[in-house]
């Protein structure tokens, strides 16, 4: 059902990109009677995933949508905060488009949408603009102001305004939680390869051209350790070339290889850090801070 196609040949070929929808929805739109998927979606991991596979068994070819506000949530709240996201709307898009989802549902976050009550959210969004069939969401999903509603308050309003509520069970690697945060840490310690892991594909950014010619990690995307790491960028011939990267601290990517890196926007798939041992430097691989798991693997 998503009509829009582009072509990241690096990463699966030509994709059916799905439709984004950021209004109320008129009566007779294709999203009405959707599977909604809730959640933010950041990195799309394993995690999300299922949850994506799972909204697709319960729409039983009905359409399926997910909701993922912009601007991110955590960005509205925290102005100040540094870099954070694993996903640029544009990957995440290409992403959802992988995994057949037909809609993405994406109301602007501001101060009116952040104050809707729980039972505001349900029926002004899910019931009144989208007008859903049912909708799933991982178990700590919370929404309305202040984050005071959940999934059970959210399965009792549903069955109240007749809409089906689902809850997808978490994912867990190596008796871990999956979860963008535990992500997030993974690669700015520098381990891209445990990342990959979680994220069940390698790290998918986007960089920019700089004034000066050079390329730079989108400004919205954390920032990986400063190191040398192995890559795939789209080449000149439509097929991904491997290559090894220098990233700075400021996020500057620095191709290794005679070939030159075609202008930006450019897209790349981060896998792994290359280790470059140093008589005076001990490589410390990355553990999860909440707990006391080895290494990603």
């Amino acid at each position: 059902m998503a009509s829009t196609s582009h072509a990241y040949p690096l990463f699966g070929g030509t994709t059916d990109l799905p439709d984004v929808v950021t209004d109320d929805l008129a009566s007779d739109h294709p999203l009405r009677n959707a599977v909604l998927a809730l959640g933010n979606f950041d990195g799309f991991h394993l995690g999300h995933q299922a949850l994506a596979g799972m909204a697709h068994r319960l729409a039983a070819g009905r359409p399926v949508a997910v909701m993922s506000c912009e601007p991110h949530p955590r960005s509205f709240f925290c102005k100040e905060n540094a870099p954070f996201r694993l996903a640029t709307p544009a990957t995440k898009r290409w992403q959802l488009g992988q995994y057949g989802v037909d809609f993405i549902y994406s109301p602007l976050f501001d101060h009116a949408f952040a104050g809707l009550s729980p039972i505001e959210f349900v029926d002004r969004i899910l019931v009144d603009a989208l007008g859903v069939r049912g909708v799933i969401a991982g178990p700590d999903f919370r929404f309305g102001n202040r984050r005071a509603g959940d999934m059970s308050l959210l399965s009792e309003l549903g069955a109240a305004r007749g809409f089906s509520v689902s809850i997808a069970p978490d994912i867990t690697h190596a008796g871990v939680r999956v979860s963008s945060t535990l992500i997030r840490a993974a690669i700015q310690a520098g381990d891209l390869h445990g990342a990959s892991r979680l994220l069940g594909h390698g790290w998918l950014v986007e960089t920019r051209q700089t004034p000066n010619g050079g390329l730079k990690l989108h400004h919205d995307l954390c920032k990986p350790r400063a190191g040398r790491y192995v890559g795939f960028v789209d080449g000149p011939d439509g097929r991904g070339e491997r290559r090894c990267i220098d990233i700075t601290s400021a996020g500057e990517f620095l191709p290794l290889g005679p070939q030159a890196v075609r202008a930006t926007p450019t897209m790349w798939r981060l896998e792994a850090q290359v280790v470059r041992k140093r008589p005076d430097v001990r490589q410390v691989p990355f553990r999860p801070a909440d707990n006391a798991q080895k290494p990603i693997r």
